[in-house]
């Protein structure tokens, strides 16, 4: 009784801290709208060197309806009360329909510093306060912080180190900026890996293509990450603290851009130890420096009204002594056309597992963007994701989501 007590009240706690918040960023929002009429960076010490730029996403969704192996019935799944969606996997974001319309799981407002030093070496932080984070309540987190060097102003290399954010995805470095893409967010059954961040460095060569418009950036990253009480493993499968670390972390990608084709292609590896601390009793290793591998193909087109958006990647975490065969599919596939300062777009996304049990989930998705301001849009999104996964018991379940979103930068 006492347990059940202590659990429910650290629940009540959590959703009144998450509400506080995207109430705060819901009064902030005139001053927002005041900021991103302007699109230049602040300058904080008026000589140009020290500046800030931020960003914000004002969301709220609902769920329509849902199912789950054939059956409106509610049912529960970890500690959501279902039919529920899940919009976020790095934070645990999920709306639950007898929660209604919420702004509580993916709101957030973000600032990012930049101190130039020299015309070649300056450090960037980007700070980001989110509505829902079960890693930092409601503290802002810090998801990059680093120092970057050039040899000279105008060479094609730049080296940085510190934290940043791991290029997974065609839009990884953008992936809470929600101005920056056509949906309210990125398909989430793309977009979403427990681990998103690396501290280490990188090396990137930027260089344009003989004469022609084509330019083209090459790069490669090390480092680690260890996170502690991972959201995405304890809250949607181990229920139990689970702790996740990628160590030994090489990567690379190139793509390239002519202002209306953009392709890029990715690959990494690194050794995953995942661990499972139950509380009573020893932990449980799921994995220990286990080599996986993540690659990635990303093709888009921007061409007169058109807009076409593609990404294909593939997850291997595999041992045949082990026993271990953790292989992912997953792409999307989006194609929309701009009507003055709207753009209706359509897409198509999906995610399997080639062992048993199967998960798996594909989503059909429209989204109207509403740019009515400078550096200000307002989106409307429906989501039908439909549940194909083959576990014994209800996972997420079919699910209809009406999502609002109103986005900017300054």
């Amino acid at each position: 009784m006492l347990n059940n007590y202590l659990l429910n009240n650290d629940e009540h706690k959590g959703e009144h801290k998450m509400k506080k918040i995207a109430s705060l960023l819901t009064l902030m929002l005139p001053l927002l709208l005041l900021f991103s009429a302007f699109a230049q960076a602040i300058d904080l010490d008026g000589s140009g060197s020290f500046t800030a730029t931020g960003f914000y996403n004002l969301t709220g969704a609902e769920v329509v309806n849902g199912s789950a192996q054939g059956s409106s019935t509610p049912w529960m799944y970890q500690q959501w009360h279902c039919p529920c969606s899940i919009q976020n996997w790095e934070y645990a974001g999920v709306y639950e329909k007898s929660k209604g319309f919420r702004l509580d799981q993916e709101s957030l407002f973000g600032l990012q510093l930049r101190k130039e030093f020299t015309p070649t070496l300056s450090v960037t932080g980007q700070f980001v306060m989110r509505a829902q984070n079960p890693n930092n309540g409601s503290s802002p987190s810090v998801d990059w912080l680093y120092a970057s060097w050039s040899p000279a102003p105008d060479s094609p290399f730049t080296f940085q180190v510190g934290r940043l954010r791991i290029p997974l995805y065609y839009y990884s470095d953008y992936l809470y900026i929600g101005y920056s893409y056509p949906w309210v967010r990125p398909p989430p059954d793309v977009y979403g890996w427990p681990i998103y961040e690396y501290d280490g460095g990188n090396a990137s060569y930027h260089i344009q293509l003989g004469k022609s418009a084509w330019t083209m950036n090459a790069s490669v990253w090390t480092g680690n990450f260890k996170q502690t009480y991972d959201a995405y493993d304890t809250l949607i499968y181990d229920t139990n603290p689970t702790t996740e670390s990628w160590k030994k972390m090489w990567g690379s990608y190139v793509s390239m851009t002519n202002g209306t084709f953009d392709v890029r292609a990715m690959a990494m590896e690194y050794r995953d130890t995942t661990t499972i601390n139950n509380p009573g009793a020893p932990a449980t290793t799921v994995v220990s420096n286990q080599f996986t591998r993540i690659e990635g193909l990303s093709a888009n087109m921007d061409y007169q009204n058109w807009v076409v958006r593609g990404e294909i990647d593939r997850y291997q975490q595999q041992s045949t002594a082990l026993g271990i065969n953790n292989v992912y599919k997953y792409n999307l596939l989006g194609v929309g056309y701009k009507v003055g300062d709207f753009t209706p777009m359509l897409t198509h996304s999906q995610y399997t597992t080639v062992a048993q049990p199967i998960e798996a989930q594909k989503t059909n998705s429209i989204v109207v963007r509403w740019d009515f301001r400078p550096n200000t849009a307002l989106k409307v999104q429906y989501d039908v994701n439909i549940d194909e996964s083959q576990y014994p018991y209800k996972f997420f379940g079919n699910s209809h989501l009406l999502s609002v979103s109103l986005q900017g930068i300054f």
